[in-house]
C-alpha cells in the first residue's frame, strides 16, 4: 500500500490527523515516557547507515518508539543468505533492494514518517547530507565496512552528533557510544592509524567493540575467515543489539539519563547470562588490550586453511537463450572439478560447443588397484555432472544430461544441454566450494532424524539410489573391525602402497606445484603419523614394518575413525553399468554438499567398496591368498549390517562415516583449468 492509502486506512478507524494517529499509537509508552517526551521523539531524526542485520531492526524499533524522521543508506539487495538475522528478508523480496523495502515496513506502521533514502553508499560526497539536522546514528553497517564506518563516525563527531554502535556477538551484543563532546574519538579508541591492514582494522574493531568478550567461549572461531569476509552470525543477537542502541538513542535525544562514551563498553550475553561493563583506559592502546590482539591474531592464524585453492569469481554477465558466454561455461567446469576423486587423481577431460559441456573420462590419471574397470574415476565424473548441474542453476540455467552418448566403450562419460530457464538457485551452490574430506575424528554425538531424512531426501529424485545408514553404537562397533580387517589389506598390498605415496605431496611446496593428490597433512595424520608415512614410503620398509605387525596401527585409525562419528551411510545403486555408477556418482556429491549444508564432516571410506567390486568382477584370484579368508569374512559379516541391501547384485558406490567435526586447515588442490581441456 501507499503512503495515501495506508492514511486513508488509519482514517477508517477514526483517527484524521498526524497528532491523533501518534497519540494512539503510541498511547502504550506513556509513564514510561511522559506525553512531551513523546512529542519530541516525533520531532528528532535518527541517521541509520545500513538495513540488514542489525539496521533493519534499529529502523523498526525506532518507529515503533516513536521517532519520526529517518535518513536511511543502503546500497545492497535482499538474497536467501540474509534469512537467518535481517529483518526486511523474506522470500518475497529476494532480489529487491534492502533500503525500498525496510522503508515499506517502517511506513506501514507510521505512514506519517519523513524517511530521506540514500540508496548510494555513504561517501565523503554525501556524508554531510545523511548527517544534516540528525540527533543520533545508529551504526547499522556490515562489520568489514571498516572505512565507511571511519568516515561516518569521525565527521559525525566534527559536526555534533553522537553515534552509538551495538554488534552482534554470538547471542550477545556489544555497545559502545561515541559522544561528539566528550570521551574518545574512534580513531583514539580503537587505535585507528592511516595506513593499516584490513585485517588489523577488522580484529581492532572487534575487540575494541567487545573488550571482556563473554562470546568467545561459545563461537567456533575456525568459522571466522577474514580475508573473505564471513563470520557466524544471529538474529538473536541482532534483537538485542537495537534493544541496547535503541535505549541509548532515547537517552541521548530526550537528555534522559548520564551517557557514557568510549572509552565505556557494555556487551549483555543472555546465553552465558552476563552482563559486562567497564571503561577500557586508553582504549586499544592498554597494554592488556594489545596482548589479547596479538593472541587473537595467532588464534585465528592457527584455524586459517593453509591450502585453501581460490574460489573463482562469480561471472558478471548477461545470459539469454540463444547466447550462454564462455565466461559462464567455464565457470560451470571450474565448479564440476571441485568434485571428488580417488587420493584426487583428477580423472576428467573438458570440450565445449555452443551451449554443450563435454565431459570425458582420462583413464590414464588413476591407474591404482582400487580403480577396477574405472569405477571409481567413473563415480568421480558422476560427482563433476552434480556440481556442474548445481552451478548452473546459479545463472537460471537448466541442465538436459545425456549420459555415454557415444556408447560404453567411448570415453565420453556425458553431454551436457545448458537451457536457459529463469529457474531458482540450486540451495546447496554455495556448498561446491566448501565441501572437503575431513579425516579428523568427530564427536560421537547423534545426528538428528530431521538431518537424515533430509539426506535422503535429497537423492529420491534419481532412480535406482538407496542410501543405508548405521548410526547404533553397536553396529557401529561392528562396522568398524569390518573396516578393521579391510584396511590391512591396504597396508600389505604393494600396489595400493605404492600408488598411495606416489600420490602423497609431501611438502607444501609439491602440492602447489603439482596441484593434485593429497598434501601431507591433509591426512590428518598427525606429527607421528606424518613421521611414519614418510618412513615406510619405500616398500621394503613397510613391508618390514607388516611382518612384525606395527602396519596394523594404520588400520587401527580407520577403526577409531568409525567409532569417532555420529554414523555410517553406505550408498548403492540398483545395476552395476557405467550409468549407474555415473548417477551413483551424482548422489554421492548431492549427499555431499547436503552434508556441508548441515555443518557436518565427511570422509569416504572406500577399501571395502572398492575390494567388493574387483571381487565380484574378476574374482578372489585378485587378492593375495592370505586376504582372501579375511575377506570372505568381511562380506559375511558386512552383508549382516546392511541386511537390505542386494550385495551380489546392487552396485555399492561409497561407504562413508559422517558426524560433528572442527574445521579442517589443509584442503586440496585442482588443476589449472586447462589442464583439463581436450
Amino acid at each position: 500500500m501507499d503512503k495515501t492509502s495506508l492514511i486513508n486506512k488509519i482514517k477508517e478507524f477514526g483517527l484524521n490527523t498526524r497528532e491523533e494517529y501518534m497519540a494512539e499509537a503510541f498511547s502504550r509508552n506513556i509513564g514510561l515516557l511522559t506525553q512531551a517526551e513523546q512529542d519530541k521523539l516525533a520531532n528528532a531524526k535518527v541517521a541509520i547507515p545500513g538495513m540488514g542485520g542489525v539496521g533493519g531492526v534499529h529502523l523498526i524499533t525506532m518507529t515503533r518508539t516513536g521517532v519520526g524522521n529517518f535518513h536511511i543508506a543502503d546500497f545492497d539487495t535482499y538474497d536467501p543468505v540474509n534469512i537467518n538475522r535481517q529483518f526486511g528478508a523474506r522470500v518475497p523480496d529476494f532480489g529487491r533492494p534492502k533500503m525500498e523495502v525496510m522503508k515499506e515496513q517502517a511506513l506501514s506502521i507510521n505512514p506519517y514518517l519523513e524517511i530521506k533514502e540514500f540508496p548510494e553508499e555513504i561517501n565523503a560526497s554525501n556524508i554531510d547530507d545523511f548527517l544534516d539536522g540528525v540527533q543520533v546514528v545508529i551504526d547499522g553497517l556490515d562489520f568489514f565496512a571498516f572505512d565507511i564506518r571511519r568516515l561516518l563516525f569521525n565527521r559525525a563527531r566534527e559536526k555534533g552528533v553522537y553515534v552509538i554502535t551495538a554488534g552482534p556477538l554470538g547471542f550477545s551484543s556489544a555497545m559502545l557510544i561515541f559522544s561528539p563532546h566528550e570521551g574518545m574519538s574512534f580513531d583514539e579508541y580503537f587505535n585507528i592509524v592511516d595506513g593499516m591492514a584490513s585485517q588489523d582494522q577488522y580484529l581492532s574493531f572487534a575487540l575494541g567493540l567487545a573488550p571482556r568478550a563473554t562470546h568467545i567461549k561459545y563461537m567456533d572461531l575456525s568459522r571466522v575467515d577474514l580475508e573473505s569476509k564471513a563470520g557466524p552470525s544471529l538474529n538473536i543477537a541482532c534483537q538485542i543489539c537495537s534493544g541496547m542502541a535503541a535505549t541509548e538513542a532515547v537517552r541521548i535525544i530526550l537528555n534522559k539519563g548520564r551517557i557514557k562514551p568510549a572509552p565505556y563498553f557494555f556487551q549483555f550475553d543472555p546465553f552465558l547470562q552476563k552482563y559486562r561493563k567497564g571503561k577500557l583506559y586508553m582504549g586499544n592502546r592498554n597494554p592488556i588490550q594489545k596482548i589479547k590482539l596479538r593472541v587473537v591474531k595467532k588464534l585465528l592464524a592457527r584455524n586459517k586453511w593453509k591450502y585453501k585453492p581460490s574460489i573463482p569469481e562469480f561471472p558478471a554477465v548477461k545470459i539469454t537463450k540463444e547466447s550462454i558466454p564462455k565466461k559462464v561455461i567455464r565457470y560451470i567446469i571450474r565448479a564440476g572439478i571441485q568434485a571428488p576423486s580417488g587420493d584426487n587423481a583428477q580423472p576428467w577431460e573438458f570440450s565445449f560447443k555452443d551451449n554443450n559441456i563435454f565431459l570425458y573420462l582420462n583413464r590414464d590419471a588413476d591407474p591404482s588397484f582400487f580403480n577396477i574397470n574405472q569405477i571409481a574415476s567413473i563415480i568421480s565424473c558422476g560427482a563433476v555432472l552434480e556440481n556442474m548441474r548445481i552451478a548452473a542453476s546459479a545463472f537460471d540455467l537448466n541442465t538436459n544430461i545425456n549420459y555415454l552418448p557415444s556408447g560404453i566403450e567411448d570415453d565420453l562419460m556425458a553431454s551436457i544441454e545448458l537451457i536457459y530457464n529463469e529457474t531458482s538457485i540450486n540451495p546447496l551452490f554455495a556448498s561446491i566450494w566448501k565441501r572437503n574430506t575431513n579425516r579428523t575424528f568427530y564427536e560421537k554425538k547423534p545426528i538428528s532424524s530431521i538431518v537424515l531424512n533430509d539426506l535422503k531426501k535429497s537423492i529420491s529424485d534419481i532412480p535406482g539410489i538407496k542410501l543405508h545408514f548405521v548410526v547404533e553404537k553397536d553396529e557401529l562397533k561392528k562396522l568398524a573391525k569390518i573396516i578393521y580387517k579391510t584396511d590391512q589389506i591396504r597396508t600389505e598390498n604393494r600396489s595400493l602402497h605404492e600408488y598411495l605415496g606416489k600420490m602423497i605431496r609431501y611438502s607444501h611446496k609439491e602440492a602447489i606445484e603439482k596441484c593434485d593428490g593429497l598434501p601431507l597433512k591433509n591426512l590428518e595424520a598427525g606429527f607421528a603419523g606424518e613421521i611414519f608415512l614418510k618412513a615406510t614410503r619405500p616398500w621394503f620398509i613397510m613391508n618390514l614394518i607388516n611382518k612384525i605387525g606395527v602396519g596394523k596401527m594404520v588400520a587401527l585409525h580407520s577403526f577409531q575413525g568409525i567409532i569417532n562419528s555420529s554414523g555410517v551411510a553406505l550408498i548403492t545403486v540398483d545395476g552395476m553399468n557405467p550409468e549407474d555408477f555415473l548417477k551413483g556418482g551424482q548422489a554421492v556429491e548431492r549427499i555431499w554438499l547436503a552434508i556441508t549444508q548441515h555443518g557436518l564432516a565427511m570422509q569416504p571410506m572406500t577399501a571395502i567398496t572398492l575390494f567388493w567390486q574387483r571381487w565380484q568382477l574378476e574374482g578372489k584370484k585378485s587378492f593375495a591368498k592370505k586376504h582372501r579368508k579375511l575377506l570372505r569374512d568381511v562380506w559375511e559379516e558386512y552383508q549382516s549390517l546392511f541386511r537390505e541391501v542386494n550385495i551380489p547384485k546392487e552396485g555399492q558406490v561409497m561407504l562413508f562415516r559422517f558426524g560433528y567435526g572442527k574445521e579442517i586447515k589443509y584442503k586440496t588442490y585442482r588443476k589449472d583449468l586447462k589442464h583439463f581441456f581436450k
